[in-house]
């Protein structure tokens, strides 16, 4: 790799100094910017292109009134070798950007609103708090998205999808209502960079915002709303709603976490409880309208919690929940300390933890007996409880002192 040019930034001091003097007329102008684009600095002077006014209404009533002055280059570089066209979008008709007004739930699917609708009266339209659900309240719908995967440590793989010839995208199944659901080639499906970087597709994770990756996104599925649409620009549509610039980042990095194990014999040295969930999709396979694979959930709560597994878990596999678990224990400490001033707090005991089964393959050989339904187990510091969330209810299954004997209970385990 050659060396990069040398640069004389105290040249480039002097040449920015002298942008702040207009060569015409000797005044002084607004200012001077350096620019570093394609491996050199380019500099420019700046020129005042007028004033905004941005008014703000305080809780008293008065509206306050705030000025700032807007500047211009003197001079544009010239644009970057990397920039391609910009992504075209048209303005959002399903919301007014003035109000709270929305589509109305009875338009979804192109649908003609309905004279007897308690929302919206026939009008199509009604008030919501909730964020537009075409386009997230951006108030644009983008004919494309840049997606950008990255594992954090230099490695980069930049992705644009743009609207144009129509590309092979086969009818897949059929959602209750009659919508076709289509699956785009794998130009279209994330999932299968998972393997470029390393990782597995369930630790993709949108970057902004640091949520999974939906499972549509991963495996390029699109539901249409009728036989013959266009089924790329319902995808990218789809794809960039509700992202500023129709910019997609994705992380491709492999959850670094303590295995379950250490985490409960933490969780129990702290005096608190901890209650695994996990839920077995095995039936979903094949069938890409549904969750797929597994749905993990720890939660960890004050001594005394009863057991009750998640409704439902949420995290694409036991190191998700095991990172989302850890972003928010500190609050379950906290919430483990008395109301009361006077009782005392109780002191950590785990000078020595008692060793814990790795309950991961466990579950999963309790959870492959139950697909579809969530399983959990409960430590509270003496025994293990097993649960079985069936609809609105929930059924112990097993207590014993380990999650090994718990299972030798149930004719799962042979120790």
């Amino acid at each position: 790799m050659p060396d990069p040019p040398r640069i004389d930034l105290d040249q480039l001091e002097r040449r920015i100094i002298a942008d702040r003097i207009d060569v015409a007329t000797g005044d002084a102008t607004a200012g001077a910017q350096a620019i570093w684009r394609d491996g050199r600095w380019w500099h420019t002077s700046l020129r005042v292109a007028g004033t905004t006014e941005t008014l703000t209404e305080w809780t008293t009533g008065q509206i306050a009134s705030r000025q700032a002055t807007v500047l211009r280059r003197g001079w544009q570089p010239p644009a970057p070798s990397w920039l391609g066209p910009p992504i075209g979008y048209v303005d959002c008709t399903d919301c007014d950007p003035h109000s709270r007004l929305r589509a109305c739930s009875c338009t979804l699917g192109g649908r003609p609103a309905e004279p007897d609708c308690p929302a919206c009266a026939g009008a199509g339209r009604s008030p919501s708090a909730l964020p537009c659900h075409r386009c997230r309240d951006t108030h644009r719908l983008h004919h494309g998205v840049n997606v950008t995967v990255t594992d954090l440590d230099g490695r980069v793989v930049h992705l644009t999808w743009r609207p144009g010839d129509p590309v092979p995208a086969p009818l897949v199944a059929t959602q209750p209502g009659g919508k076709p659901v289509h699956q785009l080639p794998v130009d279209y499906r994330l999932a299968d960079w998972a393997g470029t970087f390393g990782v597995r597709p369930e630790d993709l994770v949108e970057l902004d915002g640091g949520g999974f990756l939906d499972q549509d996104l991963r495996d390029g599925v699109v539901t249409v709303d009728h036989p013959g649409a266009d089924v790329l620009a319902a995808y990218l549509e789809r794809a960039g709603r509700g992202r500023p610039g129709a910019r997609l980042f994705v992380g491709a990095v492999r959850p670094e976490v303590p295995d379950l194990a250490d985490l409960i014999r933490i969780v129990l040295g702290l005096g608190l409880t901890v209650t695994i969930t996990v839920t077995d999709h095995s039936r979903n396979a094949g069938d890409l309208r549904l969750v797929r694979g597994e749905s993990w959930d720890v939660a960890v709560g004050p001594a005394g919690l009863p057991a009750v597994p998640a409704d439902p878990p949420t995290g694409r596999g036991p190191e998700a929940a095991i990172a989302s678990c850890l972003e928010y224990l500190e609050l379950a400490v906290v919430g483990s300390v008395p109301d009361n001033p006077t009782e005392p707090i109780r002191i950590p005991q785990a000078f020595d933890p008692a060793p814990v089964d790795d309950p991961v393959p466990l579950l999963r050989q309790l959870a492959r007996h139950h697909p579809g339904q969530p399983v959990a187990v409960h430590y509270n510091g003496i025994n293990c409880q097993l649960q079985l969330r069936e609809r609105d209810t929930v059924r112990h299954l097993a207590t014993a002192a380990t999650l090994p004997a718990a299972l030798t209970d149930l004719g799962l385990h042979r120790q």
